[in-house]
Order: structure tokens, then C-alpha cells, then sequence
């Protein structure tokens, strides 16, 4: 082999080394950023606020890197990264989608657990004034349990407020709606005369 023929065949095999391991290779360029998209959106809760967008990303993620490691061991003149590349494309498509859905989600779930904290309050506060006579009817023991009820109603709602606190507003949402519902028939048990009965 001439020295041009060197030449060229050592420009040609600089290039490939280049193209396999450079730019042109989605696999050294884009894993990692496409694992930091994800990562935010888990981080952000999408698995809570955006779990399909969230599948897909991951999934699109994992076939990428199977992807590449297939084209690392195939033989060089028949690589292709095309598969990869359209892959992490999707990949980050639905991560950057999982973070947005996740986070205009779980500012709508705030929202609806402070208002239903601010509902289940009011429904509280209503069963206390049902409930004012109970405090006077020491031996009745209808009152008393009344009374008990109320007390666990109290207890819940601080336990609405913990969740809201830690984040967790799903479950405080769904606590709210429970908190009202005993709330409306400890009224109702209150109202139809279970305090007028004897002791």
C-alpha cells in the first residue's frame, strides 16, 4: 500500500473514530441529557401527576440505549444510529411533557386540597355549633359519643393539614371529602334529636 493509500485510509479511519464517538454518535451526545429530562420530571412527581408521559419517556429511553449498545458491537460499515437518535428524540419529547403535565397538575391539586381543606373546616365548624347543647349532657351517653366523633373529626383535620404540608395533595384532597361527608351526618345525627332523648 502506497502512501497516499495510508494517508487516506488513516483520514478515512480518523473520521469514523470521530462520527462513532463525536457528533454524529446520539449516543455519546444525547443519553445523557435525555436522562436529565427524565430525571426532572421524576423528581417534579410525574409518576403521580403524569405517569403515562412518564412511561413513555422512560421506555423510549431504555429502547435508545439498547439501541446503542446493538450498534456497538455491530461491525462499523453497518452502524447506524438513526433507530437510536429517533428514539432519544421521543424520549425527551415526552420527558420535557411529563415535567409540564406534572407540574401544572400538581398546582391544580394544590388548589383543590386547600379548598377542600377550607370546606371540610366549615362543615367542622358547623357540627360544633350542632353540637353545643352535647357539652352540657355530661351523663348522656349519646352526647358523649357525639362528642367523640366530633373529636375525631378535629383529629382529621389536622392530619388534612400534615398532608398539605408534606406535598401530599391527593390524599389530603380525598381526606377532605371524607372529613365533610362524617361532617354533614354527625350534623344530621346531631339535628334529629339524638340530644333531646333521656340519658
Amino acid at each position: 500500500m502506497g502512501p497516499a493509500a495510508k494517508s487516506a485510509l488513516g483520514i478515512l479511519i480518523s473520521c469514523a473514530l470521530f462520527l462513532d464517538l463525536g457528533c454524529g454518535n446520539p449516543c455519546a451526545t444525547q443519553g445523557a441529557k435525555v436522562e436529565g429530562a427524565v430525571r426532572r420530571a421524576q423528581e417534579a412527581r410525574a409518576d403521580l401527576y403524569a405517569p403515562e408521559a412518564l412511561q413513555q419517556a422512560t421506555d423510549a429511553l431504555r429502547r435508545a440505549q439498547q439501541e446503542c449498545r446493538l450498534q456497538a458491537s455491530s461491525f462499523y460499515p453497518f452502524r447506524t444510529y438513526r433507530n437510536a437518535q429517533a428514539l432519544f428524540d421521543t424520549a425527551l419529547q415526552k420527558a420535557e411533557s411529563a415535567l409540564a403535565q406534572s407540574r401544572a397538575s400538581e398546582a391544580l391539586a394544590k388548589q383543590e386540597a386547600l379548598n377542600s381543606r377550607y370546606e371540610a373546616g366549615m362543615a367542622v365548624n358547623e357540627v360544633v355549633v350542632a353540637l353545643r347543647k352535647a357539652r352540657e349532657m355530661k351523663g348522656n351517653a349519646k352526647a358523649q359519643a357525639l362528642l367523640g366523633r366530633l373529636d375525631g373529626l378535629r383529629a382529621a383535620l389536622g392530619e388534612l393539614q400534615r398532608r398539605i404540608d408534606a406535598g401530599e395533595y391527593l390524599p389530603a384532597r380525598e381526606l377532605g371529602g371524607k372529613i365533610r361527608e362524617e361532617a354533614v351526618r354527625l350534623q344530621g345525627d346531631a339535628n334529629r334529636g339524638a340530644l333531646s332523648s333521656p340519658p
